[in-house]
């Protein structure tokens, strides 16, 4: 009898056992997750971003010339003012009368009955950056800027030529590629029916002064690296972007400025404290102020993320740096408007913290997985280095501009990419 029920026992707990793998597999079946296919290709006008090569419209755009009486030699143009951040203004307005520039076959007219917006060669920035060298370095000196350059410019626009003053100058647009923008010239009132290109966009209410909304185009910046050393990230990177030579074994770069800023001061908003005090002992984090030249361009063709915080403005030159050479910008920031907000992706590239997040910049980071980390410098090195000056920056200047003056001619431009 024992044994019958010890036998007994043994088939009522197979029993059980089986029953409950069954209940199993009838639970896991019923909630399994079945696999998402991705949604079909529609309408390619529906997507965010456009591709650039679909154009909003493709304007003709005439050219001013300034006569050598008044405009920037250009022995200064290519010298002094070569060196500088502020060079934005020059490198486009030589894009566009290079007649071998493709910039100049897409857009540029010589003719100014058919042309659609005026280009005013306004090169501020480097008639004040020479200004300044030439006196030591006073930043709040001014050498005349309004008399001898800002009213000569606006006098010929608007006495020489009947195209100022057929559209009341809205049609009209010049460069303001530094910090204060427009403010340095006394003057300004005399072209602010234009359009500006700047390379500082600020949501901040305390900056309002120095923006116009909806009037100005942020574009961006020049940098040191690219555009006075001329560094080909190719000659470091391959076709992908990753290092011809070893690994991305840097985890977060920066060089720049201020060791000493405090927590509490004006500059950076106090951010940069955190980075030099705190960051500057943690593994993996190559911190100090700016080194030579080739030791900056090794260090940028083996860094994962690059560290933007804010200067003085919320921009920074060095963003362009690290998107030149696949180099992730941490962007710390608030309130910033990038270049093209209505054309490009900034988040697929790009990682934002704020200011009163910034003291966990080490978690963040340390928290993006390998692949979330991949696609977005997949995204930078395939879509975000094309926003560039040296890149296709006029081709997104010129879909601002098609909207503000509400002109939509689509075109396929043929690009290529």
């Amino acid at each position: 009898m024992a044994y019958i029920l010890r036998y007994n026992k043994k088939w009522m707990l197979a029993i059980i056992l089986i029953g409950a793998v069954s209940l199993m597999f009838t639970v896991f079946t019923l909630f399994k997750k079945p696999p998402v296919p991705p949604l079909p290709i529609r309408d390619l006008r529906s997507y965010w971003p456009t591709p650039l090569e679909e154009a909003v419209c493709q304007p003709k755009i005439y050219v001013y010339k300034a006569p050598k009486s008044f405009q920037v030699p250009k022995d200064v143009q290519k010298g002094r003012c070569r060196e500088s951040n502020y060079n934005s203004e020059i490198l486009l307005h030589d894009q566009l009368i290079d007649p071998s520039s493709p910039i100049y076959k897409y857009y540029v007219t010589e003719d100014p009955e058919e042309a659609n917006f005026f280009f005013i060669p306004f090169f501020g920035a480097c008639y004040l950056y020479n200004c300044w060298s030439e006196n030591n370095w006073t930043w709040d000196e001014r050498c005349d800027v309004d008399t001898k350059y800002v009213d000569p410019m606006m006098d010929m626009v608007m006495n020489d030529f009947p195209y100022w003053n057929k559209n009341g100058g809205r049609d009209h647009f010049m460069v303001h590629p530094m910090d204060q923008t427009f403010t340095y010239y006394q003057n300004n009132e005399r072209f602010q029916p234009a359009i500006f290109l700047k390379t500082v966009g600020d949501k901040r209410e305390k900056w309002m002064h120095r923006h116009r909304y909806h009037r100005d185009i942020v574009i961006p910046s020049a940098t040191g690296i690219v555009h006075r050393v001329r560094a080909n990230p190719l000659d470091y990177l391959n076709a992908d972007g990753q290092p011809k030579k070893g690994r991305r074994d840097i985890f977060a770069l920066f060089q720049g400025c201020c060791p000493t800023v405090k927590p509490e001061d004006e500059y950076s908003n106090g951010i940069r404290s955190l980075i030099f005090q705190y960051f500057s002992h943690y593994p993996g984090y190559e911190i100090g102020e700016n080194v030579a030249d080739d030791e900056y361009i090794e260090k940028l063709s083996r860094s994962k993320y690059g560290l933007s915080p804010m200067g003085w403005t919320l921009d920074t030159t060095r963003i362009w740096e690290f998107i030149a050479f696949g180099v992730v910008p941490v962007v710390i920031a608030d309130g910033i408007i990038e270049p093209f907000e209505f054309d490009v992706d900034w988040d697929s590239f790009i990682v934002r913290i704020r200011r009163d997040e910034a003291h966990r910049l080490d978690e963040i980071l340390r928290n993006i997985d390998d692949k979330t980390y991949e696609l977005k410098r997949k995204n930078l090195w395939e879509h975000g280095r094309r926003v560039g000056l040296e890149k296709d920056a006029w081709h997104y200047i010129v879909r601002d501009l098609c909207r503000m003056e509400n002109i939509h001619e689509p075109v396929n431009l043929h690009l290529g990419y």
